[in-house]
């Protein structure tokens, strides 16, 4: 099982993608992130442990281990995903 998060905010062109595998790479998950046209981030993960998510978002959030990025994310929108792990940033 997949999950899709979207991040919104000002998420571009501010190392959010690899903020992103940090986190992913530290709660061990797999998946990808990749820059939307809107200017929202696509995160896929490829997990079915709903905790290791909600901490994976968390983390996002708060960045409780410092990880550079200097973007704002201010809305994540969290929806299961069927299709293919793949993006222009993988972990």
């Amino acid at each position: 099982m997949a999950i899709q998060i979207i991040l919104k905010g000002h998420v571009q062109g501010v190392c959010c993608r690899a903020y992103c595998k940090q986190y992913a790479t530290k709660l061990q998950i797999r998946g990808s992130a990749t820059n939307l046209k809107d200017g929202n981030v696509r995160v896929i993960l490829q997990t079915d442990d709903p905790e290791r998510i909600e901490r994976f978002i968390q983390c996002l959030k708060s960045n409780p281990y410092g990880y550079s990025f200097w973007g704002d994310i201010v809305e994540i929108e969290k929806s299961d995903y069927s299709g293919s792990i793949r993006g222009d940033y993988t972990f």
